[in-house]
C-alpha cells in the first residue's frame, strides 16, 4: 500500500508539472487546435456546399478558419508569463474554438440587413471592375468597407460566408484591444470575455453586420495612445473613422489624450494621411471626393424618427405622435452638452489621470453621448460593450456591474429578450450612473 500511495504521490507530482509548469510552445497548440477545427469545418462545409466544387468548398473552409488563427495569435500571447501552464494554454485554446464554434452555429442565417442591402451590393461590385465599382457608388458605407466587399467576390467564396468570416476577424482584433485596455493581469480574461459575449457573437454571427471592425480600431486607438503610440493610435483613429461614422462617439477622448500629452499636435497629420491613403484607390478608380466624403452627411439625413430601438432617453417614452424636430434638437443639446462636460472634466485632470480613469471617461462619453442623441439604432451602444468588459476586468466592483446592464439591455434590444424596450433604455441609464459614481480608479485589481 505504501509503495502504491508513493507511485500515486510521484505521478501527481508529475501531472501537476506537466499541466501546470511552462507547457509547450504556444504555435504548437496553435497549429494542433486550427488542424482540428479545420477537419471540423472541412466535414461541415463540404456537407453545406455538397454541390460546389472542390476548390470553393476548401477555400470557404479556410477563409472560415482565419479567424481563428487571430483569435489564437492574441490569446496564446497573452498566456506568456501567466501562471497556469500547459492547463492553462489548453484552457484559451479551447475557449478559442468555442467562440468560433459559436458564431458557426448562424453561418448559413442571413438577416435582413444582408439580403436587402448587401447581397445587392455584393451582386453589383461582381459584375464589373473594381473602377467600375468605384464609379457606381455602391452601398452606404465608405470606400474601406466597400474594398473588402469587392475582395470578397474575387475570392471565389459563398459572399455570406466571407462576409461573416471579416466580421469574426474584425472580433479577434476587439477582443485583443480589450485584453490591452484591460491590462496585464486580467487581460487574458477580457479577451476570452469579449469573444464569448452574445451580443458581439450575434452581431457578426448571425446579423453579419461589420461593426465590429470599426469599434475594433477605435479601441486600439485607446489602447495605442495608453501605451505610448501616438502615432499607430491616431491611424487607428482614422481607420475607425473610415469604416464607420459611430466611431465619432469615441473620438472626444482624443482631446482629452491630447490633453495629456499622450497624442501630439503632428499625429493629426498621420490622423489626416491615414485617412487621405484610405481614400486614394477610390480616387484613383474615378470616385469623386464628394462622393467619399458624402456618405458620412447622407447617413445623418438618412433616418429622421427619434428612436430605432435603441436603449436610450427615447426608449423610455412613447414617441409616437412627439414632434420630431423638437424632440430631436432638445436630444442633439443634452448630447453634445454631456459630451462638453465629459471632455471639459477630462482635460482638467489630463495630466493626473491614470490609465483606469480614462478608459473609464472613454465608456462614460460612448454611453451617454449614445443614450441621448436621438435617430440611434440598438447596435450604436456596441462600443460600451467591449469597453464595458475592460474596465470591469481592470476595476471590478460596480464596473462588472456595469457592464452586465449594458450586455443585458443591447441583448435585449438586439436580439428577442422578453425585456421591454424601457426597461432596457433604464439599465443602460443606470450602468453609465454606475461607471459615473465609480471614482475609485486609481489603482488596477486582480478580478479573479
Amino acid at each position: 500500500m505504501k509503495k502504491l500511495d508513493a507511485w500515486l504521490a510521484r505521478a501527481d507530482d508529475g501531472l501537476r508539472t506537466l499541466l501546470l509548469g511552462r507547457g509547450l510552445p504556444g504555435w504548437l497548440l496553435g497549429i494542433c487546435t486550427f488542424a482540428a477545427f479545420f477537419l471540423l469545418m472541412m466535414t461541415r462545409t463540404l456537407t453545406q456546399l455538397a454541390g460546389a466544387q472542390t476548390g470553393a468548398r476548401a477555400w470557404a473552409v479556410l477563409v472560415l478558419c482565419l479567424p481563428l488563427g487571430v483569435m489564437l495569435a492574441f490569446a496564446l500571447r497573452l498566456c506568456r508569463g501567466q501562471e497556469g501552464g500547459l492547463l492553462a494554454q489548453l484552457g484559451v485554446c479551447a475557449l478559442c474554438a468555442l467562440a468560433m464554434l459559436a458564431r458557426m452555429s448562424f453561418i448559413e442565417r442571413s438577416s435582413g440587413d444582408y439580403d436587402i442591402y448587401l447581397a445587392d451590393w455584393i451582386k453589383r461590385l461582381a459584375a464589373g471592375s473594381f473602377s467600375e465599382g468605384m464609379r457606381a457608388n455602391v452601398g452606404e458605407y465608405n470606400v474601406l468597407y466597400q474594398y473588402i466587399l469587392f475582395v470578397i467576390t474575387r475570392l471565389g467564396v459563398p459572399a455570406l460566408y466571407a462576409v461573416k468570416a471579416v466580421s469574426f476577424i474584425g472580433d479577434a482584433f476587439l477582443a485583443g484591444a480589450a485584453a490591452k485596455l484591460a491590462g496585464k493581469r486580467n487581460g487574458l480574461l477580457a479577451l476570452c470575455a469579449v469573444l464569448l459575449l452574445p451580443t458581439i457573437v450575434l452581431n457578426g454571427g448571425m446579423f453579419a453586420q461589420c461593426d465590429s471592425l470599426y469599434a475594433a480600431c477605435a479601441l486600439w486607438g485607446l489602447a495605442l495612445a495608453l501605451n505610448g503610440r501616438p502615432g499607430a493610435s491616431a491611424a487607428c483613429f482614422a481607420l475607425s473613422l473610415a469604416f464607420k461614422l459611430q466611431s465619432a462617439f469615441l473620438l472626444p477622448i482624443v482631446i482629452v489624450l491630447w490633453a495629456g500629452g499622450k497624442l501630439k499636435v503632428r499625429d493629426a497629420l498621420i490622423f489626416l494621411l491615414t485617412l487621405l491613403c484610405v481614400m486614394l484607390p477610390a480616387l484613383l478608380g474615378g470616385k469623386s471626393l464628394a462622393n467619399i466624403l458624402g456618405v458620412y452627411t447622407a447617413q445623418t439625413g438618412l433616418y429622421t424618427g427619434l428612436n430605432y430601438n435603441a436603449a436610450s432617453f427615447f426608449g423610455l417614452m412613447e414617441t409616437a405622435g412627439l414632434d420630431v424636430y423638437a424632440y430631436g434638437n432638445f436630444g442633439l443639446a443634452l448630447a453634445f452638452g454631456a459630451c462638453a462636460l465629459l471632455v471639459m472634466a477630462g482635460v482638467r485632470r489630463a495630466r493626473e489621470m491614470t490609465d483606469g480613469e480614462i478608459l473609464r471617461l472613454a465608456l462614460l462619453m460612448v454611453l451617454l453621448i449614445v443614450f441621448l442623441l436621438p435617430r440611434m439604432h440598438e447596435r450604436y451602444f456596441y462600443m460600451a460593450v467591449p469597453l464595458s468588459v475592460a474596465l470591469a476586468c481592470r476595476r471590478g466592483g460596480r464596473a462588472v456591474i456595469a457592464a452586465a446592464l449594458i450586455e443585458l439591455a443591447m441583448l435585449a434590444t438586439c436580439w428577442t429578450l422578453a425585456i421591454p424596450l424601457a426597461a432596457a433604455s433604464a439599465m443602460m441609464l443606470a450602468a453609465a450612473v454606475l461607471i459615473l459614481s465609480d471614482g475609485n480608479c486609481n489603482e488596477d485589481r486582480t478580478v479573479l
